[in-house]
């Protein structure tokens, strides 16, 4: 019974881990999309946080789903990203 516990607690990790966005034409197409999505949601209500909210997430979706960004630039987008608060 253990081992089964062990198993299936592995097996969702491993589930959670998948569910980020990985680097692929694919993916960016589709995350390129949801950004537009949103942005258009949030021009629509600038006034709401959690729209605001939505707009973050998608940019970093952006950044992680779309090769075309160096760890770096990555990297200095993820900083700038998290000074922008929807306040």
């Amino acid at each position: 019974m253990k081992k089964g516990l062990i198993l299936l607690s592995i097996v969702g990790i491993i589930a959670c881990k998948k569910e980020s966005v990985e680097p692929s034409a694919d993916n960016c197409q589709r995350v390129a999309e949801e950004y537009t999505t949103v942005v258009n949601a949030w021009a629509a209500d600038p006034t709401s946080k959690t729209k605001c909210e939505a707009v973050k997430k998608s940019l970093l979706n952006i950044l992680n789903a779309c090769s075309a960004y160096t760890v770096a630039e990555r990297k200095r987008y993820e900083d700038e990203l998290k000074q922008f608060t929807c306040d």
